[in-house]
């Protein structure tokens, strides 16, 4: 066998720090191990001093710096500063033939500057925020000052990659005369699968599960509301776990006090990655009604556990998602289209199935090695 090509992989966060984007860069390095042609070191952050310099993930090479860091959960933009100044100086780190960055900043950066020292050509995975505009009221006020980086991050790349065609759309308004390609993210088809005996309940309750970053932008606020407009002989059938954390969560839960919702709604806080498989399995549908998204790995993950999926008809979503044959799409802030959707599958238990038994056949063509093989064509010599 010819010798394995070294990748170098850089990305602030990586498991198992929670993230979707941030498992998909944890997931690709595996994948990329598993084809038997690649070894591959990650540069990543310590979060803040949680997690060990070191370690040995399924077969991948982890180098944490310190970086940083208040909250188990989210970045700030002096946090991510704070990792790129880190991972950017003089290390340890062995030549590779190629670097792969999750997110254009700090990741992207970063890859730049070590592409720069060895004289090897890097990509770049654009994963959403990192795209200007595409979070304007969390970024908003940087996104002007931060365009011209992010071009010469981009202009420099080897390859720039995005997750989805509306992501790509969008980081063209930055980057018009650029060629950014496609591929989406995968889902890991054997942990995500569904209950051995799946449950369909007729008149019975009907567990929605949520799982995301407790933010504004994941649009949990117009799901609260719709849960809220449900007629209460209806309502009261209807359980939704919130799974997930973040700096929304007070304004969350004023809301649902406010609605007289604490009986239908369950805050279940920052649940192991390990654990989320089993919180699917025991749940009758997801729902993820962002007001902006890449292609959210969570959404892909509940598809794959059979689940019936009820998203906004956003950013890459609508590109897996299709409406009425494996999920349900809803306009974004749209509380009343949520609400119908939610209705629709509480008195109609056949159609919960038959959506959630198409959303798994679906996933099977997104499985992680396949994505990596997308990967691999892309990482030839550069031209």
């Amino acid at each position: 066998m010819p010798d394995k090509r070294r990748l170098l992989v850089v990305s602030h966060g990586f498991p198992p720090y929670y993230g979707g984007a941030e498992h998909a860069a944890g997931h690709l390095a595996a994948a990329a191990v598993s084809s038997g042609r690649w070894e591959v070191d990650v540069l990543t952050s310590d979060i803040g001093g949680r997690l060990p310099a070191r370690e040995r993930w399924r077969g991948v090479n982890v180098v944490r710096v310190p970086a940083r860091k208040k909250k188990w959960a989210n970045h700030n933009v002096v946090e991510l500063h704070s990792f790129l100044r880190s991972a950017s100086r003089n290390m340890e780190i062995r030549r590779p033939d190629w670097i792969l960055a999750h997110f254009t900043l700090p990741g992207g950066e970063v890859a730049r500057r070590w592409a720069g020292r060895f004289g090897v050509p890097y990509a770049v995975v654009l994963h959403g925020a990192d795209v200007p505009d595409s979070q304007k009221r969390r970024f908003g006020a940087v996104y002007p000052l931060i365009k011209p980086l992010v071009r010469r991050v981009w202009r420099q790349a080897a390859r720039v990659i995005a997750v989805s065609d509306g992501l790509r759309e969008l980081a063209l308004r930055t980057w018009p005369e650029g060629r950014i390609e496609v591929v989406p993210n995968g889902v890991d088809i054997e942990r995500f699968r569904p209950a051995e005996m799946p449950t369909v309940r007729d008149g019975g309750t009907l567990v929605v599960v949520a799982v995301a970053r407790l933010v504004e932008i994941k649009g949990l606020q117009h799901l609260i509301a719709a849960l809220a407009r449900i007629p209460a002989d209806m309502r009261s059938q209807i359980r939704l776990r919130l799974c997930g954390t973040g700096p929304y969560e007070g304004e969350l839960r004023r809301q649902v006090r406010e609605a007289g919702l604490d009986e239908q709604v369950e805050f279940a806080g920052l649940i192991a990655y390990d654990e989320i498989p089993r919180q699917l399995r025991q749940s009758d549908v997801f729902v993820l009604p962002s007001l902006q998204e890449g292609l959210p790995l969570s959404l892909l993950e509940a598809m794959a556990s059979g689940l019936p999926v009820v998203a906004t008809a956003v950013g890459g979503i609508p590109g897996v998602v299709k409406d009425g044959v494996n999920g349900l799409l809803v306009p974004a802030a749209a509380p009343a289209a949520l609400r119908d959707a939610l209705v629709r599958l509480l008195a109609n238990p056949a159609l919960r199935q038959r959506l959630g038994t198409a959303a798994r056949r679906d996933s099977l063509d997104w499985s992680w090695a396949a994505v990596w093989e997308r990967y691999e064509a892309l990482l030839s010599p550069a031209t």
